[in-house]
């Protein structure tokens, strides 16, 4: 049976995930925490698992840009829904789409777009990232073009050639649509086949040479990406390509969202070879219906038939023809003109699926596995060939989204460091934290302690991964640590030498024997409450000092021979305040004032003015 969680029981959890242990039978993703100790720079989206049989889901990894994140970027988690890597800062500002293993040099690669979101559309360029997770190639589009739009970037078999789309806004009569004081303004959808190398076009279509606008199903103003068509900041979006793909035969397969309609493309002259759905569909849908569809792919083609995938969104959200939306593999009969459903996968939700308003996409696995992203839902899922989900998980319930998810096998190699971080309440007990953004190939963590920075270390254990970050804690305790990342017995790199944290006396009671808590802003009321504590406080210093003083000038004093045949005067103040009541015994030696403390039997530095006390050593 599959395993299934409660949406009501785990939407709250928020923030970054720690990670778990792959093999378990109850999910990692449950172990959340509301930040990384050793990297507190990254948040990364939770993967909240409400369905999962891992023994049935096809290995590898699930791939897919977050947008409109805490912290937008590409992102790679497991199985398990673990994060594996965060690209959020090095895959450069603004936002990714599309992200994928790709073949490059005849090795597994990392292909994506990365750059600014517009509406509706996108202004960048193609990304190539190696297996150390560094840019080695940037692809942009051919001749006068302009950015590269974020619907589509991929390369073809072989890598040398990718196809891209760019959205280009045009001057263009439409006074049929009531622009007509002026240049009306349309946004053409064109996509292009580069040279990834030299930069070359080696093909480019546009739709408004070969689509007529009166195909469009979507007016000016009538879908919140549409665009009015009076400027060329807002131009009529008509067609609104979202996907290209290529065959073996050079033909290309086109997806446009607002005519509803997918188009098959001659590579020799760019004409429409035939046209599925919209107002001039070539073939009767027989047993099924689409509409503002994404991500449509080529599957198999010969004379007779061909098959090919789509995401059917359903709905634009402002016109819907169905109630849910659906990953569809379809086969259409040149015959007969015929198109028939072939496999239907929708979400397996409580609610009985998912409407996807935009975006979305559909994956076939080498292992006839079905991946579907869930567009501005940030849903994705897998099912067997037959329709059965195997899992079901999303990163967030609104406001961040999802363009496309992928699926595929990825070993990295990253070139940073794994991070340490090393804790310890009161130096007895010592935790400690670790993680290697990106790391694929990492089983098991080696600790290392030591008494001094330099050494000699001494290996206290080795501990199984787990998940992003693995927690350890050891009996024992000692200043100095560092940690190598083993496969199996095999040593991958290990950390710098870090010293444990060990928190003051007046920070203790705020931890525990993993971490401290987290500190929190205050507001304006808590600002002031906590200036009156101060005050309040500093009153009560200036009654300590003036104890210290009438002890000083002998109202309070009791000498001592302590045998050395020095006077040191000793006296009592009583702090009043019940937060931070203690009996302190001063002892007058030079300008310093040493305290001992009854309750935590250690020795002291008050420094009068700051309210601080410094330990100087244990009792």
């Amino acid at each position: 049976m599959p395993t299934m969680y409660s949406r009501q029981l785990l939407e709250s959890h928020v923030h970054f995930l720690l990670g778990g242990f792959p093999g378990d039978s109850h999910l990692a993703v449950l172990r959340l925490t509301a930040s990384s100790l050793q990297r507190p720079d990254l948040i990364a989206p939770i993967m909240t698992v409400e369905l999962s049989q891992p023994e049935l889901q096809s290995p590898g990894y699930f791939f897919f840009g977050a947008y409109q994140a805490e912290q937008s970027g590409p992102y790679i988690y497991d199985n398990y829904g673990n994060l594996i890597w965060t690209g959020y800062g090095t895959s450069g500002p603004g936002n990714s789409h599309g992200i994928h293993v790709c073949n490059y040099h005849d090795e597994p690669h990392l292909c994506f777009y990365q750059g600014n979101q517009m509406l509706g559309y996108g202004r960048g360029h193609g990304v190539i990232m190696d297996k150390h997770y560094k840019i080695i190639k940037s692809v942009e589009p051919a001749g006068s073009s302009v950015s590269m739009d974020e619907h589509e970037f991929s390369l073809l078999p072989g890598g040398k050639t990718a196809l891209l789309a760019t959205y280009h806004p045009r001057a263009a009569d439409l006074s049929a649509w009531g622009v007509s004081d002026g240049f009306g303004w349309i946004q053409d959808s064109v996509f292009q086949e580069v040279d990834v190398e030299s930069g070359e076009l080696v093909f480019e279509w546009r739709a408004m040479d070969n689509v007529d606008v009166a195909e469009g199903y979507v007016g000016p103003m009538e879908s919140e990406v549409a665009g009015d068509g009076r400027t060329k900041e807002s131009p009529w979006d008509y067609f609104h390509i979202n996907s290209i793909d290529k065959n073996a035969a050079g033909d290309y397969l086109v997806s446009a969202r607002h005519t509803s309609c997918i188009y098959k493309i001659s590579g020799r002259d760019g004409h429409v070879m035939w046209r599925l759905n919209g107002m001039k569909s070539d073939y009767r849908l027989h047993n099924f219906e689409f509409s503002s569809q994404h991500d449509a792919r080529f599957i198999s083609e010969n004379s007779t038939h061909t098959v090919l995938t789509l995401f059917d969104n359903g709905s634009n959200g402002f016109n819907q023809t169905e109630d849910f939306s659906w990953s569809l593999k379809v086969e259409l009969n040149h015959q007969t003109k015929v198109a028939r459903v072939l496999n239907r996968y929708g979400a397996p939700d409580e609610h009985g699926g998912l409407l996807a308003k935009s975006q979305g996409s559909m994956q076939i696995l080498p292992n006839g596995n079905v991946v579907s992203g869930w567009g501005n839902n940030c849903f994705l899922s897998e099912h067997l060939e037959d329709g059965t989900p195997v899992f079901y998980g999303w990163i967030a319930l609104t406001g961040t989204m999802i363009y496309r998810v992928y699926k595929a096998n990825w070993t990295a190699e990253p070139l940073t460091q794994p991070n340490l971080v090393v804790y310890s309440k009161e130096e007895e007990n010592t935790a400690f934290f670790v993680s290697w953004n990106g790391a694929t190939e990492v089983t098991h963590w080696k600790f290392y302690t030591a008494e001094d920075r330099g050494g000699p270390f001494d290996p206290v254990a080795t501990v199984k991964k787990g998940g992003f970050e693995t927690r350890y804690q050891h009996n024992g305790y000692r200043k100095w640590a560092y940690v190598e990342a083993l496969h199996d017995s095999t040593v991958l790199s290990k950390s710098s030498v870090e010293k444990a944290f060990v928190p003051t006396l007046a920070l203790r009671p705020a931890c525990d024997e993993w971490a401290c808590s987290m500190s929190h802003q205050i507001g304006e009321e808590d600002a002031n409450d906590v200036a009156q504590q101060l005050e309040e406080e500093e009153q009560e210093l200036e009654a300590a000092r003036a104890e210290i003083e009438r002890v000083k000038d002998g109202r309070k004093m009791l000498a001592i021979n302590l045998g050395a045949g020095a006077l040191i005067l000793i006296g009592l103040a009583l702090v009043s305040r019940s937060s931070v009541r203690r009996a302190l015994f001063s002892v007058v030696a030079g300008c310093s004032e040493l305290l001992f403390d009854v309750q935590e039997r250690s020795m002291y530095k008050f420094q009068v003015g700051r309210g601080q006390y410094h330990r100087i050593n244990g009792a």
